[in-house]
């Protein structure tokens, strides 16, 4: 553990070029223990831009967080042009204690806490000190996948913020990173639902390319806590294949989908009953508006609730638990479907 230099003094890019290093820097703490936020650095021997890859914001995604892991002991000094910064758990509290989605400290969601706040509830100083090591770095990919009740498709997303140069670069990481579908997140957020993403939403995605950072998500894992081989493979070569766009490791990107799609814009679906929930579509199906996509039951059988969908689209996200509560969360649909240019 590092007890000298903490991360509000740590300059990444005075570090001794040719040198790999993985520290725990203290965060916080709570009653009992010290809480640290892992942080590894591969200064390459020769110049080149500074690229931070982090996962775990969500701590049940695990596939990411195992690639991350795979990623920094891969990746050494010799073969790297330029800085790897990698932080393989970000939510360490919610990780520690296997809790999905927040953080157990507040209960907030880490996703959206930045700009961080070092004198506020601890998820956003969690984000303060993890904004300190992104902030340094010249291009952002934040690894995610399906959490513990969630199962969705793979796919990529990038945030358009007006800045041209930074909209191009961002858009250049998801295409090399090389997943089949693709999200394009503009100021105005989504049409409907509560997981509307804005300019205004407190995503780390979303700030550092406001703070002229490139930067993109992957969404790969198919959730439910599994941690399958192919989807940290998966992540792994996406990683990797965004190091060798930016010429920081030699070789070309490894290209599985050359026919990408896109889409930009999501409809969130919510049960208003509670009951036994029955969907009757899987990830990737086409809907039509109106299409009755899952049921709701009471504890005799009878439907009480019938899901329809208010657009056409697929089936981006669905939550399989067999027993929901009113106002839980059941699907996202992706909508206006096409080929990615």
């Amino acid at each position: 553990m590092n007890g000298t230099i903490g991360l509000d003094d740590l300059k990444i890019n005075q570090l001794e070029k040719g040198k790999k290093s993985f520290e725990y820097y203290k965060i916080g703490e709570t009653p009992l223990l010290p809480i640290h936020l892992p942080v590894g650095i591969v200064r390459g021997a020769k110049d080149g831009p500074t690229v931070c890859v982090v996962a775990g914001e969500h701590p049940c995604e695990y596939p990411g967080i195992d690639a991350a892991v795979r990623i920094f002991n891969e990746i050494t000094p010799e073969k790297l042009r330029g800085t790897l910064v990698v932080v393989p758990v970000v939510n360490v509290v919610g990780f520690d204690r296997a809790v999905p989605y927040v953080c157990p400290l507040d209960n907030l969601n880490m996703a959206f806490q930045y700009p961080g706040d070092k004198l506020a509830t601890f998820s956003k100083v969690n984000a303060y000190y993890l904004e300190k090591v992104v902030h340094q770095s010249n291009y952002f990919i934040t690894l995610h996948g399906g959490e513990a009740t969630e199962l969705l498709i793979p796919y990529g997303i990038y945030f358009r913020t007006g800045v041209e140069k930074v909209d191009r670069e961002s858009k250049a990481m998801m295409v090399a990173f090389d997943i089949e579908y693709n999200e394009e997140r503009g100021a105005q957020g989504y049409s409907s639902g509560q997981v509307s993403i804005s300019l205004e939403s407190g995503a780390l995605f979303i700030e550092a390319p406001k703070a002229g950072i490139p930067a993109m998500v992957a969404e790969v894992g198919s959730g439910w806590g599994a941690c399958d081989e192919s989807d940290v493979s998966a992540h792994v070569k996406g990683v990797m294949n965004v190091l060798k766009h930016l010429k920081m490791i030699d070789g070309s990107p490894v290209v599985e989908f050359p026919k990408k799609k896109v889409f930009n814009d999501v409809a969130e679906l919510r049960v208003t009953r509670g009951g036994l929930y029955y969907p009757t579509v899987k990830l990737k199906d086409a809907v039509k508006q109106g299409q009755a996509i899952a049921h709701v039951k009471n504890l005799r059988g009878e439907i009480i609730e019938t899901i329809k969908t208010p657009t056409d689209g697929f089936v981006q996200l669905l939550v399989p638990k067999h027993v929901v509560n009113t106002g839980d969360m059941v699907f996202l649909i992706g909508k206006n479907l096409r080929e990615f240019t």
